[in-house]
C-alpha cells in the first residue's frame, strides 16, 4: 500500500519541486529555435488565438470567406482555420490552453493569411501575417516548458512510490533529474507542438493508478478525468485509456471478488473521458461519431503525406512495418535521444525485468508501472511513422522509470545495511 503522508507536505513538495522544475526546463531548453520561427510555430499560435475567440467569444469562423466554394461547409467548425491541419482535425485542449493565455495577455489577433492554404497564392500576405504573431511567441513557448516542468514533478512522485522511505525519495530525484537530462526532452521542450500537453496527463493517470490500487468509483472518475484530457491533448493519449483497462483488469486479478466494483469503476471511466472528449471538441457536437471518423481519416491522409511525400523530399526515415519501427525506434533512443544511449536502454531493460518479477510477486505498484511502460512503449512503436524526434516522447516518461527501477531497488536494499554499518 502507498505511504500516507499529509497533504499540506505533499503539496508545498509539489509546489517546490515545480518552482525548481520551471528553472530546469528553461536553464535545460533547446535554443536553436530562438530568435527565428520553427516550422508550424506560428500555425499553432495563429489557431490558438483564433479558436479561443471562436469558442469562447462568439467570433465567426476566421477565414470562411476565403474558402472556395467546393470546401465550403454548414458546419463553423469546418469553415476557415478550422479546416487546416490545425484545425478540428487537431485536438482542441492545447489551442485552448495557449489561446486563454496568449489572449489574456493582450495577443487576441492573429489573420488567416498566417496558414498555408489560405497564402499559398500570395507567400508575402502569408510571411506579414506570421510575422505579426512573433511578439506571441515567447509565451506560447513558457507555456510548453512548463508542462515539461509539470511532467517532471510527476515522474518525481510516480518514480517515488515504487518504493518507501529514503529509497523512494532517491528514485523520485533520479526520476526527476533523468527527464531533464534526456536529450529528447530538451529538444521538444522549447517547441510549439501539443505533446507535451499529453505527458502530464497520463502521469496523473499512473500516479492514481499507484496510490489507489484497489478499483473505486473515486479512482475511475480519476482516471476518466486524466484519459480525457490526455486524448483531447493528442490522440497518441488513447494509450492511457489502454493502461486504465489494464490497471482495473490487475485490480480484478488482486482482489477477485470486487469485480463488479472494478466494472463500475471502469464504466465510469469510459463514460467521464467520452464526455470529456466530446466537451473539448466543437467539431464533435451534434454528430460525434461522424466528427470522430473525420478526424482520424483526415489524420490518416495526413501521415500518408508524410510518409510518401514529405519524407522523400527531407531525407527523414520512414517505418511502415512492425520491425522497421522497432529497429527505428531503439536505433533512434540509443543514438541519442536518451540518456546515456545505450546503456541507458539496458538499464531500462534490467527496470523491465525487475518490474516483472516483483509484479509475478504481486507488487501493486511494479504491476501499474510495468503496466504503463509495456503500454507506452510498445504503443509508440507500433504506431511509429517516420524518424521525427517528438514521435519518440510519448514513451519518454515509461523509459526514465524503467531506467530508474533498478536504481530503486538496489537503493532499497542497500540503504539500511549502510545505516546499520
Amino acid at each position: 500500500m502507498a505511504e500516507r503522508r499529509p497533504l499540506r507536505s505533499e503539496l508545498l513538495l509539489a509546489l517546490a519541486l515545480l518552482a525548481l522544475a520551471c528553472g530546469l526546463a528553461f536553464a535545460t531548453r533547446a535554443r536553436r529555435h530562438e530568435g527565428r520561427r520553427g516550422s508550424d510555430e506560428p500555425e499553432w499560435i495563429a489557431i490558438s488565438i483564433l479558436h479561443w475567440q471562436q469558442l469562447v467569444n462568439g467570433a465567426r469562423p476566421a477565414g470562411a470567406e476565403l474558402d472556395p466554394p467546393a470546401e465550403r461547409s454548414d458546419n463553423p467548425w469546418k469553415q476557415g482555420v478550422q479546416r487546416t491541419t490545425f484545425g478540428y482535425m487537431s485536438p482542441c485542449l492545447p489551442k485552448l490552453v495557449w489561446g486563454a493565455a496568449l489572449v489574456a495577455a493582450g495577443h487576441s489577433q492573429a489573420s488567416p493569411r498566417a496558414f498555408q492554404v489560405f497564402h499559398r497564392d500570395d507567400p508575402a500576405a502569408g510571411q506579414r501575417a506570421q510575422a505579426e504573431l512573433l511578439p506571441a511567441e515567447p509565451l506560447a513557448r513558457r507555456v510548453v516548458l512548463a508542462l515539461c516542468a509539470l511532467s517532471a514533478v510527476l515522474l518525481f512522485f510516480c518514480a517515488r512510490e515504487l518504493v518507501p522511505g529514503r529509497a523512494g525519495l532517491l528514485a523520485g530525484t533520479l526520476a526527476f533529474a533523468a527527464w531533464f537530462a534526456t536529450p529528447l526532452v530538451q529538444a521538444t521542450s522549447n517547441y510549439l507542438r501539443t505533446d507535451h500537453f499529453m505527458l502530464p496527463f497520463c502521469l496523473a493517470g499512473l500516479l492514481v493508478a499507484l496510490r489507489r490500487p484497489r478499483a473505486t468509483l473515486a479512482s475511475g472518475a480519476l482516471l476518466g478525468l486524466s484519459c480525457g484530457l490526455a486524448v483531447s491533448s493528442k490522440f497518441n493519449g488513447g494509450l492511457l485509456c489502454a493502461a486504465t483497462a489494464a490497471w482495473l483488469a490487475l485490480a480484478v486479478r488482486r482482489d477477485p471478488a470486487h469485480w463488479k466494483r472494478a466494472a463500475l469503476a471502469l464504466g465510469l471511466a469510459a463514460l467521464i473521458t467520452v464526455a470529456c472528449f466530446y466537451a473539448l471538441n466543437p467539431r464533435l457536437w451534434g454528430e460525434p461519431l461522424a466528427g470522430v471518423q473525420d478526424m482520424l481519416g483526415r489524420w490518416d491522409k495526413l501521415l500518408g503525406y508524410f510518409q510518401d511525400e514529405l519524407a522523400p523530399r527531407t531525407g527523414v526515415a520512414v517505418a511502415r512495418s512492425l520491425p522497421e519501427r522497432a529497429a527505428l525506434f531503439f536505433r533512434t533512443l540509443a543514438g541519442g535521444g536518451f540518456v546515456l544511449g545505450y546503456a541507458g536502454l539496458a538499464l531500462a531493460a534490467a527496470g523491465l525485468a525487475l518490474l516483472a518479477w516483483r509484479a509475478t510477486k504481486g507488487c501493486s505498484h511494479a504491476q501499474a508501472t510495468l503496466a504503463f511502460a509495456v503500454i507506452f512503449v510498445l504503443g509508440t512503436i507500433a504506431w511509429l511513422p517516420l524518424d521525427w524526434e517528438r514521435f519518440y516522447l510519448t514513451a519518454t516518461p515509461a523509459l526514465v522509470l524503467l531506467q530508474v527501477a533498478p536504481l530503486a531497488y538496489a537503493a532499497e536494499r542497500w540503504l539500511p545495511r549502510l545505516n546499520a554499518a
